[in-house]
């Protein structure tokens, strides 16, 4: 694998990580006075993370492991 792919999907993990890790923290840590509709940041900031972790995983299994035995990029 070319370093910029690993560079792209060692960001994407990291990007994938701090989604998962607002969003949690926007849950656990609510303060009061805010709109009804603030309920919905941190679930996006959830979503945001996995659909990250989703395209690592899929990229992973469609190209890399292809890429790790040998075939050649066309």
């Amino acid at each position: 694998m070319r370093p910029s792919v690993i560079g792209s999907l060692i960001a994407a993990v990291l990007i994938a990580l701090g989604g998962l890790a607002v969003g949690i923290y926007g849950l656990a840590v609510r303060t009061g006075g805010k709109p009804w509709f603030y309920w919905a940041a941190p679930l996006f900031a959830i979503l945001a993370g996995l659909f990250m972790a989703s395209l690592v995983l899929q990229y992973h299994h469609r190209v890399g492991r292809l890429e790790t035995k040998g075939r050649p990029r066309q």
